[in-house]
């Protein structure tokens, strides 16, 4: 509706009171038209009849289909008034025209761009930073139904700092909320493109750690994970894992992101290590940066709990080596080498493949497996027992006693002495483990089977 008729609508017209205004109905008019009183009731003095007006307003777009309702309130000419609305000093009337904004930015590109035009981004980028979480959440929204409409305003809500904003409230909200999750699906695509475009530099390395993050929230929280893949976001984690100018933290942040999808099917988990993750974990493995070999070893773990094709594909990599290295050296951090045992430790479950069998043997796990009952940590301990068992009870593992037998090596390495060290420790609270010690050494180390002094 232009001015002019405005004009007449508003001259033609009793002063509308707040009652009136309250008894409008919250839908179109046979004509397909906003009442004519809302228009009215908008231009009003009275606060709290123009409040009134704008929750009728957004009732008409909350309630019905945006291609019914969203072009007739364009159509009003009040898009930049509602807009403005946005930096009321009133918290009520913000959300609602944070909310109105949403709904109209889903109609089509046309009717999204009267609120972008009317500077609805920037306003709304700030209020996505509001301490008041309901507003927070339809500024959150509206920007989303923004960003989706089209790659140009999806462009322009970047330069407005909107992606940055979003991370924020990410990294800022332990639990984000329900309408935080539900908008951060089409921000995916900016947070990929991000990660992408943006170099791996001193300059950059903050606001490439918060995008990292930001995705990995949105990983374990909301996103599915063919939504992650299918934006080609795999490729680019696995190239800041491996790239030696990352930071810790952001090598960290990509394995995390990395894990969730590692944990879905094996299809998802072919797409990451396709990728390339393998040669990355050898890189980041033969750093010296032990928070990383935790998250690092997580990944192997993830990987060797798969089928015994992935399996093999990891074996074949010679990441095996730096796995048993980090077990066997006591220097690590203990969360280190508790995730290097589980990585051996599901290893042992497929042992009976011979092939597999030999090159665990060959690469050192069951010296590693007996270092690890010394592991002043009792879920390690737990790891070690179950890999030792499952060499032990492995088809062939006493047939010979030759100096490549698992019963040879596990003497060799001291197996029998720990096992009894930790059956008989007073520290070990578990009686289910020292039961578990108690049967090997009965069963496999009969001579060492009786109580040692602690």
């Amino acid at each position: 509706m232009d001015e002019e008729t405005l004009k007449g609508v508003t001259a033609g017209l009793a002063v509308l009171t707040l009652q009136d205004a309250s008894e409008i109905q919250a839908s179109l008019t046979e004509d397909g038209e906003v009442p004519s009183g809302l228009l009215l009731g908008f231009r009003s003095e009275d606060p709290e009849i123009r409040k009134t007006v704008v929750i009728k307003i957004r009732k008409i777009l909350q309630n019905f289909p945006p291609s019914q309702v969203v072009q007739p309130v364009v159509d009003t000419g009040l898009v930049p008034d509602l807009v403005s609305l946005l930096d009321s000093d009133d918290t009520q009337l913000q959300r609602e025209a944070a909310w109105i904004v949403a709904n109209i930015a889903s109609g089509t590109t046309q009717q999204a761009e009267k609120a972008v035009d009317a500077g609805a981004i920037t306003k709304l980028v700030r209020l996505v930073l509001s301490p008041n979480e309901a507003l927070s959440d339809h500024a959150v929204w509206a920007l989303a139904n923004i960003v989706r409409d089209s790659a140009i305003h999806r462009d322009q809500v970047e330069d407005e700092g909107g992606i940055k904003a979003l991370v924020t409230i990410l990294n800022r909200d332990l639990c984000p909320t329900d309408a935080q999750r539900r908008a951060l699906k089409p921000l995916l695509p900016c947070l990929v493109r991000y990660i992408w475009e943006t170099p791996v530099d001193e300059a950059n390395m903050e606001s490439l750690e918060c995008a990292v993050e930001a995705l990995r929230l949105i990983c374990g929280r909301y996103l599915i994970r063919s939504d992650f893949i299918e934006r080609e976001g795999v490729p680019r984690l696995v190239q800041l894992v491996a790239d030696s100018s990352s930071s810790a933290k952001l090598q960290k942040q990509a394995l995390r992101c990395l894990g969730y999808l590692l944990r879905g099917d094996d299809s998802d988990v072919d797409v990451v290590i396709n990728a390339g993750l393998l040669p990355a974990l050898s890189v980041v493995l033969a750093g010296g940066n032990q928070q990383v070999y935790t998250h690092a070893c997580r990944r192997v773990s993830d990987i060797t709990g798969r089928n015994q094709q992935q399996i093999q594909v990891f074996l074949d990599s010679g990441l095996l080596e730096s796995v048993v290295r980090i077990l066997m050296d006591g220097q690590n951090y203990i969360t280190c080498r508790h995730e290097a045992c589980r990585v051996i430790a599901n290893l042992t479950k497929k042992v009976a493949e011979d092939r597999i069998g030999q090159t665990l043997i060959k690469g050192r796990c069951l010296e590693g497996l007996s270092a690890a009952l010394l592991i002043p940590d009792q879920h390690t301990k737990a790891l070690a027992i179950v890999g030792i068992t499952n060499f032990l009870e492995w088809k062939g593992a006493q047939a010979s006693e030759d100096d490549s037998s698992p019963l040879a090596i596990l003497r060799s390495a001291s197996c029998p002495q720990n096992l009894r060290v930790l059956r008989d420790s007073r520290e070990l609270w578990d009686s289910g483990l020292k039961k578990d010690c108690h049967e090997i050494l009965t069963r496999y180390f009969p001579e060492y089977s009786r109580r040692a002094r602690v």
